[in-house]
């Protein structure tokens, strides 16, 4: 089966949203998709994570996030690796308190993927629905080139995994941001003063509760859907949405630069899905 005739079982997409992130409209988002497949229906579903039902629930989840955690960038997460007993606290106050926001500590994309697809409803991972869900937690792959971890805005699968940390984090700011940022650190600035330093480039790069979030947000969901229909998620046009950008910059661009929204191959393949359901 082709992945064009994959998509004519699709009905629908459910979107999970991450409450930790106020200034993403999910809404906004879900109204976008549907304007580009109207063939599918769009669901908006609470976090995932907030999933679990008792008390036992919860300590499984927190110790797989547990385990899940990158102790060391420079080393791979082992296949088994007892948490520490410290770590499972943490992650179970983290959910029990309903903040998802996590500062400093990256997660195994793949190991949080399944932890998210083991969290699912049954029924939910059939083929005819797509599933994608957004997350405050920064999620890395570890690369063989250089034997380190490398955080990631999108990891696409089943389920997609969309990190709003990581679409601040994970593409390279410019060499004068981290200039920038080495000086003040040298001078010993306050962390209030390095957050005003950062608000300086601005324009050059997302920040945590950028109101730009949200145009950002619709792309990347575009990523894992043309995923799901073509088995290529990104474009090599810089112009296109789907562009994988290594750098805020690009990223910027990308989402919000150019006379076009999609290249013409990806624009064809919508206007086709949105005339008559196929790709």
């Amino acid at each position: 089966m082709g992945y064009s005739e994959r998509l004519d079982l699709i009905s629908s997409i459910h979107i999970y949203m991450e409450p930790g992130c106020a200034s993403l409209d999910f809404d906004e988002v879900a109204e976008y998709v549907a304007g580009l497949l109207p063939a599918a229906e769009i669901m908006l579903r609470d976090s995932l994570l907030d999933s679990w039902i008792d008390d036992d629930g919860l300590r499984v989840l927190a110790t797989r996030l547990a385990m899940a955690k990158v102790r060391d960038l420079n080393r791979q997460l082992p296949a088994e690796r007892p948490p520490l007993t410290g770590e499972i606290t943490y992650e179970k106050r983290r959910l029990d308190d309903g903040r998802n926001q996590v500062y400093g500590l990256l997660y195994d994309a793949f190991a949080f993927s399944d932890i998210c697809l083991d969290l699912l409803p049954p029924g939910k991972t059939c083929l005819e629905q797509l599933n994608i869900v957004f997350t405050n937690q920064l999620i890395g792959t570890w690369e063989i080139a250089d034997r380190r971890y490398h955080a990631r805005t999108i990891i696409c699968g089943s389920p997609s995994i969309i990190s709003i940390s990581g679409l601040v984090e994970a593409p390279a700011k410019s060499p004068a941001y981290y200039l920038a940022r080495r000086s003040a650190e040298a001078f010993g600035l306050a962390e209030e003063s390095k957050v005003e330093l950062a608000s300086s480039f601005a324009d050059d790069c997302l920040g945590p509760e950028d109101g730009r979030l949200t145009e950002v947000a619709k792309g990347y969901v575009m990523q894992a859907i043309v995923y799901r229909i073509t088995g290529e998620a990104f474009c090599e046009d810089p112009g296109c949405r789907l562009y994988n950008a290594h750098w805020q910059r690009e990223l910027l661009e990308a989402q919000f630069g150019g006379d076009y929204e999609y290249c013409r191959k990806h624009s064809q393949m919508f206007r086709r899905l949105a005339k008559d359901g196929k790709a």
